[in-house]
């Protein structure tokens, strides 16, 4: 599973918007939904805030099946 449908996943699971996402993470309008349909990738710095948050290992959060 790509990153961008893992954190869609992950987001929904939660009941979240998108923009509660942004807000959280204080990122751009638009960030996390360039995330979830595969423009863009966040930062590596931020991945451990994010697997954080969601209760993931960042490895699980990029994809990964370990």
């Amino acid at each position: 599973m790509s990153f961008g449908a893992k954190l869609k996943n992950l987001r929904e699971a939660r009941g979240l918007p998108r923009a509660g996402i942004d807000e959280v993470f204080n990122l751009m309008p638009g960030t996390v939904s360039n995330w979830e349909n595969g423009y863009r990738e966040p930062e590596e710095e931020l991945l451990p805030d994010l697997a954080s948050f969601f209760g993931v290992k960042v490895r699980e959060l990029m994809g990964d099946a370990a």
